[in-house]
């Protein structure tokens, strides 16, 4: 057989297998469904300063050095919220030029990590989508090089915004983001007792650059799901890449979490962050280098479609 017919049945496989092996919540009907238990946020702009929880909180900073427009980097936070880490990438993106803003869904909450949730992820998707069209209208900004960063559950977050469906279903005529980065996320999960139905959150239609970033010592979001599922994706066209940390477990890049334990509420399993600052430096290196090709390369003044 040759190639390219190789490359199609592998497409056509993918698009009648896909539904039957994962379970539909995380649709983006699902998702909308959903979207509408919280009132919008507000955002803001604000010069790069001291970049407290606070002030970094739904408001967008650009580098002050900056004499042009500039591309921007939407930082979505885990469960927790805004921390440590969350504040040195924000910091790494301005000195490599972007504007950033971390997109803070919380709306008071110390932290949504319980199951379910009180936020919905499909409020959670669609407070990213809102974050996208308030930065795409500021001045000083490239309007067609948007990109999303998301850690935990906002890499969840993340990979669902990668689908042009269900950024059309959730915010229709927000225009598409040019890539999206899942850092220690993970692609579907079975059925539990809180979601008997089971999630899928990489949907077959992604047609955004994304990358995923996975630890293969994650017991809290697994890299299974997505090593089954992005390699089809490829193998149908998709612009996906990603790489496994064999050493690291979720949260790698949080100093500050180092030694917490905890019972995760996907796999049910007792779990203890354990920061590690060497896949700390290199996933920050790839997801820059991975922006740089990327983002830096949707030519200016053309949206992506």
């Amino acid at each position: 057989m040759s190639p390219f017919r190789l490359h199609l049945l592998t497409a056509i496989l993918t698009s009648m297998l896909w539904p039957a092996a994962h379970a539909q919540y995380g649709s983006p009907s699902s998702l909308k469904d959903e979207m509408g238990t919280a009132q919008d946020l507000s955002f803001s702009r604000d010069s790069a300063g001291q970049l407290t929880k606070v002030a970094l909180a739904n408001t967008l900073h650009v580098p002050a050095s900056s004499t042009s427009p500039v591309p921007v980097l939407l930082v979505l936070p885990s469960c927790s919220g805004i921390s440590q880490h969350i504040h040195e990438w924000t910091q790494a993106a301005l000195q490599a030029g972007y504007g950033v803003m971390a997109v803070d869904s919380l709306r008071g909450l110390g932290n949504d990590c319980g199951s379910p949730s009180k936020i919905s992820n499909g409020r959670y998707v669609k407070d990213a989508l809102d974050a996208v069209a308030f930065v795409t209208q500021q001045p000083g900004v490239e309007p067609q090089r948007i990109a999303v960063l998301g850690f935990s559950k906002g890499a969840l977050i993340a990979t669902w915004l990668a689908s042009s469906t269900v950024a059309d279903t959730l915010r229709p005529n927000t225009p598409r983001i040019s890539a999206s980065v899942s850092i220690y996320g993970f692609c579907a999960l079975g059925p539990t007792r809180g979601r008997p139905q089971g999630i899928t959150i990489l949907q077959p239609d992604t047609d955004r650059p994304f990358l995923a970033l996975m630890g293969a010592k994650d017991n809290e979001l697994p890299p299974r799901s997505c090593l089954e599922l992005l390699p089809k994706l490829k193998a149908a066209g998709a612009p996906v890449q990603w790489h496994v940390y064999e050493q690291a477990g979720h949260a790698w890049d949080s100093q500050d979490k180092h030694g917490f334990s905890k019972t995760t509420v996907t796999t049910g399993e007792r779990i203890t962050y354990q920061y590690d600052p060497d896949v700390t430096q290199d996933s920050r290196k790839r997801v820059f280098d991975f922006l740089q090709q990327s983002v830096q390369a949707v030519p200016k003044g053309a949206l992506p479609q």
